[in-house]
């Protein structure tokens, strides 16, 4: 299948920056044939069998990829404010009363993920399966929803084979012993068997439908024993796969390094073999110096969340001094229970204008052209897809987006990139074109039946937030006392950073 997206203005995204308009994109099956002026259109295009999109009044960009977000919480946005990352943890993720759902339970979950993702202008995911205990059916449902939907996906099986009380500093030592035996008596799955796991997955999903991906991804240092961060490291070598890790999210986590190994996370992962131009780091926002020089010798990448780090108040991200020293830097939107959202036009826009807060020196602020490259070429570098996806050139995936340059934030229309960023909303996102497929077209889904669809989520959602909701927070409830200890301990400490994380109000000079 052949189609001409004609008469656009085209934004490649390529290293020249080029623009072209009127511009014209050649589709044949799933890759991107040719990118010109109209005027230069080859025979090919005319061809009778091609279908035509005209896009005289449309803004033609590659789609985004959102490299960090987690599915599995879409039935609970809404549910927490006002609580640091350990104490939402807790909540979010509690030791007991997670329930385990179905898989049709896990397909529909994620489909809220994938229709606001798709609605925004995303074309490719990294959805990390975020569980204490990943199940088979939170994988297959994940994997299915995306196939369903037409959007290419790098779905994450989450790793963590360290007890509860064993993955924070301090809180084994105050936890009551009744407590303690009961945390220490819930099932928790050999590292054997979490990769045992991974490579049945891994057979099960790579390539499926050329649009989905299976990745390693320990949850977090901390949580992982050092024999599975190695096994991990060495399942991304054999398979050439991009691995993922929440690290430094918190100052907690900061001080956990040094209680835990003598030395930070960084400098940890970087013994255990974990830090390889494969690796991405999530969050990375309480580094030291060091930490940033070992991410930038080791060419690794991180994933800026700036709407969830906002929200849990975990700090901002040092995105300047990372990219000076190397460090590839992708864009996501954390979880949908900690940003709240899918939509990763929001996370583009917030992190167009939180770098320009702290510092006098505006030659150093992250512009929406800085922030653009993160959540296109970054993202695609981070999931392992740098020549595949995020601009429009000639041979990469045919992932375009069309957006409406009718809409009142596109008039005039000055930049389509920082407008893109600052003006209008996720609804200027009128037609998706994923892996050379039509997936919306002027803002229907056509996949499949998104009114059906619906209906069945919201079924499942308020059946989770009646029947399993209030178990999960009796559960927090029963060890949040020991945990808040904990955090109230960690951020009381001074630590050597490379930067300010907690940079408001600006300082004095």
């Amino acid at each position: 299948m052949s189609i001409l997206i004609e008469n656009g203005l085209i934004v490649t995204n390529d290293d020249a920056g080029t623009r072209l308009d009127p511009g014209g994109v050649l589709i044949e099956e799933d890759r991107i044939a040719w990118v010109g002026p109209m005027d230069a259109a080859p025979e090919a295009a005319r061809l009778p069998e091609v279908e035509t999109i005209d896009a005289r009044r449309s803004i033609v960009m590659p789609g985004l990829v959102n490299a960090h977000m987690h599915s599995n919480e879409c039935f609970e946005q809404g549910a927490y404010d006002n609580l640091p990352l350990e104490l939402w943890l807790i909540q979010s993720y509690p030791p007991f009363g997670m329930p385990r759902l179905s898989e049709r339970e896990h397909y529909l979950r994620t489909m809220i993920c994938a229709m606001e993702s798709i609605r925004s202008g995303v074309t490719t995911v990294q959805d990390d399966l975020l569980h204490i205990q990943v199940t088979p059916e939170a994988v297959d449902g994940a994997a299915k929803a995306y196939d369903d939907a037409g959007l290419r996906a790098v779905i994450t099986v989450a790793m963590w084979d360290r007890p509860f009380l064993d993955c924070m500093p301090y809180l084994r030592n105050i936890v009551p012993a009744d407590l303690a035996a009961e945390l220490d008596a819930l099932p928790l799955a050999t590292a054997e068997a979490q990769i045992s796991l991974f490579e049945r997955h891994h057979r099960r999903w790579q390539g499926h439908g050329g649009l989905l991906k299976i990745i390693p991804a320990p949850s977090g240092p901390q949580r992982c024993s050092d024999d599975l961060l190695r096994a991990a490291a060495e399942l991304s070598a054999r398979y050439d796969l991009p691995v993922h890790t929440h690290v430094l999210e918190s100052k907690v986590q900061a001080v956990t390094g040094h209680d835990f190994y003598g030395k930070t996370l960084v400098e940890h992962l970087d013994d255990v073999g974990m830090l390889t131009p494969r690796f991405t780091m999530n969050h990375a926002i309480w580094l030291t110096e060091h930490d940033i020089e070992l991410l930038g010798d080791r060419n690794c990448s991180i994933t800026h969340n700036p709407l969830s780090n906002m929200k849990l108040g975990s700090g901002v991200c040092p995105v300047r001094r990372l990219q000076e020293s190397g460090v590839n830097v992708a864009l996501g939107t954390d979880g949908t229970a900690t940003s709240d959202t899918a939509d990763l036009i929001e996370a583009f826009r917030a992190a167009s204008m939180l770098h320009k807060i702290g510092g006098h020196d505006f030659e150093q602020w992250i512009s929406a052209e800085e922030a653009f490259r993160m959540a296109t070429l970054g993202g695609a570098r981070s999931t392992g897809m740098r020549d595949q996806i995020g601009s429009l050139e000639t041979g990469k995936k045919a992932d375009v987006i069309l957006l409406d340059r009718d809409a009142w934030g596109f008039i005039p229309l000055n930049d389509p990139i920082r407008q893109l960023a600052f003006s209008v909303t996720s609804e200027c996102v009128r037609s998706s074109i994923i892996g050379g497929r039509v997936v919306m077209r002027d803002r229907v889904v056509i996949s499949l039946d998104e009114a059906a669809l619906k209906a069945e989520v919201a079924e499942a959602a308020e059946r989770f937030r009646r029947d399993h909701f209030p178990k999960m927070q009796a559960g927090a409830k029963r060890i949040e006392p020991y945990v808040r200890q904990v955090y109230e301990r960690c951020t009381g400490l001074k630590l050597e950073l490379a930067h300010d994380p907690h940079r408001m109000p600006p300082r004095q000079n």
